[in-house]
């Protein structure tokens, strides 16, 4: 592992905070005036300024915001009858998306976390508003000028949450932060999926949700700009040892795009980490518009979107304790074991997957659609519930070999946007693949490989990037960008 003084300059200094340390160990400020929390009825519920609770902060902001996007995607097609439109908008979408993440860790740097969180359900909100418009004049303009504000508004909100959660942290706690924010996301978006459930029960046919769904969907995720308001400044999380986040000093723009450059220089086998991020999100229109809704009815596509939203949510919290978990020995031996567990999850799902995939044809309706009382619709929402823990244990792992590469959040700010970069880059490409008539086989085949095949890449870069720690006597010396100005 290299030292300080041989890694690239990224900026000049660090952010400068009006209290005084009571100690510094490196560069790294020390308090003991770490937050107290708070006692209510018997317990002690953890301080406002403590990373536990800016996390569960966070989290909330992802629950409102991207688990009802997800609530929606996961109905297929949008919700709509007719995925054609929902298609076109999603490949808008992921294409706006990727092109702003090529800047957003930057924007993130320069704005703040914070004012940049807070921009994502506006942009989400757009998109749930358009749908139910379409619902009423089939504005098809509106559906992707939603789409196209909804990835512009991704691309800073998922960096921003990277970063913090990735760096708030203490190393040894850096799986079970993960594993809290996608759990409560995911179990938020397991609630928000009963509002469609609900309110479409009584569709017994293939059908488009009702304007009710629309519109609930699209007041919940405004809400999550309000939440956002209230995420504390990164400066002034203190964690539980007394060291306090490194925040970046505000720079020019144009320095934080050089530090994307100067990121790839100081991390060179990240470039492994960009096919497992381009596989990410290529399971999005094969699970929602080639499998849910070809073939469920509506309130069973509803019922099954529950149920593969609770698969996400199981086994992200699952993953994130295990890769925390000491037992299992150090912080490379639990990358492994990780590494290992998502490999078998994957080709286990994906061998059970290949008879439904055969079973369907672009263009060939089904004799019938699977209703939740039909015996047959149980071993097909239970396959579709277990793609739903392959994506809660691929995001988990993500974000967690992410931060096991750096304690820096300049560093993990941008290390978030490669991953959103690259997947919202695949997702553009396979969504105008199923615009284009691309047979259910290939779409399925086309998935599992590039799960398959990139973890392969991963593989390489566990064995050559991450330590048991990326500390010495628990301060962060290294895989930092930040730098402190030479003396003349």
């Amino acid at each position: 592992m290299r030292n300080q003084q041989d890694l690239p300059k990224m900026t000049k200094d660090v952010k400068e905070t009006p209290d005084k340390p009571d100690a510094m160990v490196g560069d790294i400020e020390i308090f003991q005036d770490v937050p107290k929390g708070y006692r209510v009825a018997g317990f002690t519920l953890p301080a406002y300024r403590a990373p536990i609770t800016q996390c569960i902060i966070i989290a909330f902001v992802h629950l409102l915001v991207v688990g009802m996007f997800n609530v929606l995607s996961a109905l297929g097609g949008g919700g709509q009858v007719d995925p054609t439109t929902s298609n076109n908008a999603n490949t808008i979408l992921y294409s706006s998306f990727c092109a702003f993440a090529l800047v957003s860790g930057s924007v993130c740097n320069f704005l703040g976390p914070k004012v940049t969180l807070a921009t994502g359900g506006i942009g989400y909100s757009l998109l749930s508003a358009s749908y139910w418009s379409y619902n009423n004049n089939s504005n098809q303009a509106f559906v992707y000028f939603g789409g196209a504000m909804c990835g512009v508004a991704a691309a800073f909100l998922w960096t921003a949450e990277g970063s913090m959660i990735m760096s708030f942290p203490l190393e040894k706690d850096k799986g079970k932060y993960v594993g809290i924010f996608y759990g409560l996301s995911f179990f938020g978006t397991v609630i928000g999926a009963i509002i469609p459930t609900v309110e479409n029960w009584d569709v017994t046919t293939a059908g488009s949700v009702n304007d009710s769904t629309y519109i609930a969907l699209f007041i919940l995720m405004l809400m999550g700009s309000v939440v956002a308001c209230f995420v504390s400044n990164p400066s002034k999380v203190i964690r539980d040892d007394g060291s306090r986040v490194v925040v970046p000093r505000q720079t020019t723009f144009v320095q934080e795009l050089k530090n994307v450059v100067l990121a790839v220089k100081r991390e060179p086998w990240i470039i492994l980490f960009f096919p497992y991020s381009f596989a990410g999100l290529w399971y999005i229109p094969y699970q929602s518009n080639d499998f849910n809704s070809y073939f469920f009815n509506l309130r069973t596509r509803a019922f099954a979107s529950l149920w593969f939203d609770f698969g996400q949510f199981v086994m992200a919290v699952t993953l994130g304790l295990l890769l925390d978990f000491s037992k299992l020995g150090g912080r490379r031996r639990r990358a492994f074991f990780g590494w290992g567990l998502l490999f078998f999850l994957i080709n286990a799902v994906f061998i059970g997957g290949i008879f439904p995939a055969r079973a369907s044809h672009r263009g060939v309706a089904p004799e019938h659609l699977l209703d939740v009382n039909d015996e047959k619709a149980a071993g097909y929402i239970t396959l579709y519930t277990f793609y739903g823990a392959v994506d809660g244990a691929w995001q988990t792992f993500a974000w967690w070999i992410m931060g096991a590469l750096s304690n820096d959040p300049l560093v993990l700010s941008i290390y978030s946007a490669f991953y959103k970069v690259f997947g919202a880059m695949g997702a553009a490409i396979v969504f105008s693949l199923d615009v284009r008539g691309i047979s259910y086989q290939a779409m399925f085949g086309s998935y599992w490989g590039l799960l398959a095949g990139s973890m392969v890449f991963v593989l390489v870069l566990i064995f050559k990037r991450v330590e048991d720690t990326l500390e010495v006597g628990g301060i962060p010396q290294s895989n930092s960008m930040e730098m402190k100005e030479e003396a003349a």
